[in-house]
């Protein structure tokens, strides 16, 4: 016997499922465009996120640190190099990490956003002769960087 409840209940269990379906996937792609500068200093996190303590705080920016999300693991300190900007070939000369230097392997994306510049790098790479690059002004380096490692410049993105 046809049972119009039972119908009307299994029509709704779908409607419900695709609903949160689309939620989910706008949700994921929202996430996924928004982005930081790469110099920004963000003065307030995300829900979730918890919130330094007063004397860590004071201690970091002190030291002349930034408060600042470090990648996956969340916000924490990031302080200063003593090196940054210093000429390098490589990491290991480096407190941090040494990076082509961004005016020759960076370009800026419409939203003001520093991204390797895959083509130029391919052409510096080609090139015969020492490269160098600049030590990174910061300890912590999360996002998509152009490296200086033995001798060629990478693209390494760190969460």
């Amino acid at each position: 016997m046809f049972n119009l409840n039972n119908l009307a209940l299994n029509q709704a269990i779908k409607l419900g499922m695709l609903l949160l379906t689309i939620i989910l996937i706008m949700g994921f792609v929202v996430a996924c465009q928004t982005s930081l500068p790469r110099e920004a200093e963000p003065t307030e996190f995300p829900p979730g996120f918890p919130t330094p303590d007063a004397e860590y705080l004071a201690a970091c920016l002190e030291a002349g640190g930034r408060w600042e999300v470090l990648g996956y693991s969340g916000p924490g300190c990031n302080l200063p190099t003593s090196d940054g900007g210093k000429s390098c070939t490589g990491s290991e000369e480096c407190e941090s990490a040494c990076f082509g230097d961004p005016d020759l392997v960076m370009i800026e994306d419409e939203f003001g956003n520093l991204l390797p510049d895959h083509e130029r790098i391919e052409e510096l790479n080609a090139m015969q002769g020492e490269k160098t690059g600049l030590c990174s002004s910061w300890q912590e380096t999360f996002g998509c960087n152009v490296w200086l490692q033995q001798g060629r410049f990478v693209v390494m993105c760190v969460d």
